[in-house]
């Protein structure tokens, strides 16, 4: 597709034309894909790559300067969905390997109960508002600074310290059961 029928797809779309970003969608689905599987080697991530993509692409668009081709951006951000699922998939693998490394493997009831506690964790986390979960999981997991979660989420500094603290404040009273005079110590 060239440059001016990509412009006039978009010009139309941001009219309010939906049609016109599934035809931006349908002509460049099968590249975007493509790159992704040769990125990441695996058919349902690739998949789930071009969603991503086509999600940001839809969000963007409205906004959208022209100041590359569409098809430029589209490549770009591509391999940027990729490498935050490299990324993050590797922070995860650091993750379990560190939490299999702290609980000692010839306790069956303790790995029982070291699964019991993660998965808690994990249901306490979902129940956080949509910011402070994504706050939590950029700092914890991403291992992300306060400076680079507040500009990644267009945020203050201090506005992200803050809903971290929340974040933590309301993990502890979810998860008081794992750990009841800890919490209580913590809260005094």
């Amino acid at each position: 597709m060239t440059k001016l029928a990509e412009g006039a797809l978009i010009d139309t779309f941001r009219r309010g034309n939906r049609e016109a970003f599934t035809e931006l969608f349908e002509s460049n689905q099968r590249r975007v894909f493509r790159l992704a599987l040769h990125v990441l080697h695996h058919e349902e991530a690739a998949n789930d790559v071009v969603q991503e993509v086509f999600i940001r692409a839809y969000e963007e668009l409205p906004e959208w300067r022209g100041e590359a081709r569409f098809s430029t951006w589209l490549y770009r951000t591509t391999l940027n969905v990729c490498f935050e699922r490299i990324r993050s998939e590797d922070r995860q693998r650091r993750i379990r390997d560190r939490q299999a490394q702290e609980v000692p493997h010839h306790a069956p009831e303790s790995n029982a109960i070291a699964g019991e506690a993660l998965r808690a964790i994990e249901r306490a986390v979902k129940r956080l508002p949509r910011q402070q979960r994504m706050i939590f999981i950029l700092k914890q997991y991403d291992e992300l600074r306060f400076n680079d979660i507040a500009r990644k989420l267009e945020i203050t500094e201090g506005g992200a310290k803050a809903s971290y603290h929340k974040a933590l404040m309301a993990l502890r009273g979810m998860l008081r059961q794992w750990a009841p005079g800890a919490a209580m110590a913590a809260s005094a």
